[in-house]
């Protein structure tokens, strides 16, 4: 599979109704909700801002999975 954010070539970790489990070498591990990739067939993430956010999300609080979700997504 594909990144959702930067394109280059990451694993699906687990699939479930809530969404996806996504390992990327260059993005890091991250959680993205379904309702996230139903819109991401319409809508582009701002990329520089995205991974941003979830490096933030990471330092506030490294024991949970970064994750994008309908209130944390940044668009373009």
């Amino acid at each position: 599979m594909k990144c959702y954010l930067c394109g280059l070539e990451a694993k699906q970790s687990e699939a479930d109704q809530s969404g996806e489990l996504v390992d990327c070498g260059d993005c890091g591990t991250y959680k993205i909700s379904s309702l996230v990739l139903k819109e991401l067939a319409t809508k582009k993430f701002d990329y520089p801002k995205m991974r941003d956010d979830l490096h933030r999300q990471r330092q506030f609080n490294a024991t949970s999975v970064a994750e994008i979700n309908t209130e944390s997504a940044i668009w373009v």
